[in-house]
């Protein structure tokens, strides 16, 4: 498949590249390109310009500053897993960032790209010969969801694998344009609505993500279930952090609704728990409960939610061995 016709631009700034988007309503940012060069193949993506900010020098470093790992938006997945300051400090977007895609994905790909990629639908991620069978969906300019025959809301999920983990990380990002800057959480990034998924202003650029420190004693892992081990995006995925002294919690889920999801009640109910196996069947039925995944893929939601908790589950057991 062909790609269509773009002007293509190479801004030397994020001053510049905010100008040519500001200029140019239809055109979008590319950086790795795994996701939205794929997206204008089966033209569902279909921008007039494409502005590569892999020129513009510095937003691809990893540096600490005032007890915060900064990480540029265009460092590729491969360099956050092997970076030693995060597999210490912030081991769970290690572990996230590795298991995106293929080596491949994990070469070309960056975590500002990861962040900012399309939700996904089976009634959006086809041909145009696929879609022809049906009304355009309210993600492609039509006027209804197929997926709950919703005229006001689009039903497509945010599948990114790094999101969960910055989340429960509590990470901020950096967002640029010429306007000025602003830092906001992770979790305001997003914006629920599966049409437009980030709340990004005209002109705005993610340029950086910061982390926080975590303390190398506590406990993280990031765990999903896909088609294959590679390639394929989660089916569901599941971060989780937490603090043994402390006895805290955090977890969030990716894959099971528009953006990702805190498990805010199940670290409710675990916050100052020791982790028998009453409490952690107990969360792993809470964990099922956290989102309303819609059919909107081959899995069924039932599946989707009996996954959350099964992946909690494998995951509370190994922080209870540990």
């Amino acid at each position: 498949m062909r790609l269509p016709k773009f002007r293509y631009l190479e801004p030397a700034s994020v001053e510049e590249a905010s100008s040519l988007l500001l200029d140019d309503p239809g055109a979008k940012v590319f950086a790795g390109g795994t996701d939205l060069l794929v997206n204008m193949k089966h033209r569902v993506e279909v921008p007039t310009a494409l502005v590569n900010i892999k020129k513009i020098k510095g937003l691809d470093a990893i540096r600490p500053e005032n007890g915060a790992l900064r990480i540029g938006a265009l460092t590729p997945l491969k360099k956050i897993y092997q970076d030693p300051a995060i597999s210490e400090k912030a081991p769970v977007l290690a572990q996230a960032a590795s298991s995106v895609g293929s080596y491949h994905h994990q070469v070309m790909g960056t975590i500002g790209g990861n962040l900012c990629q399309q939700n996904r639908c089976k009634f959006f991620n086809q041909s145009p010969w696929w879609r022809s069978a049906n009304a355009p969906c309210l993600k492609v300019g039509g006027a209804v969801c197929h997926v709950v025959q919703n005229q006001e809301a689009c039903y497509s999920s945010y599948c990114g694998d790094l999101a969960p983990a910055l989340l429960v990380l509590e990470a901020k990002v950096l967002l640029q344009g010429n306007q000025g800057s602003r830092e906001i959480p992770v979790q305001d990034f997003f914006s629920g609505d599966g049409r437009t998924p980030l709340l990004l202003e005209r002109g705005e650029i993610l340029s950086e993500v910061i982390v926080p420190m975590a303390s190398a004693g506590d406990f993280s892992n990031y765990v999903k279930f896909a088609n294959r081990e590679s390639i394929d995006f989660p089916i569901v995925g599941l971060a989780f952090q937490t603090s043994p002294e402390n006895k805290e919690y955090r977890l969030a889920f990716t894959a099971v609704d528009r953006r990702p999801v805190r498990g805010q009640k199940v670290e409710s109910f675990l916050s100052g728990k020791s982790l028998t196996p009453e409490v952690v069947e107990e969360a792993v039925q809470l964990a099922s409960k956290e989102a309303s995944p819609v059919k909107n893929s081959l899995y069924a939601p039932s599946y989707k939610r009996s996954l959350m908790g099964r992946l909690l589950r494998s995951i509370l057991k190994d922080q209870a061995r540990s």
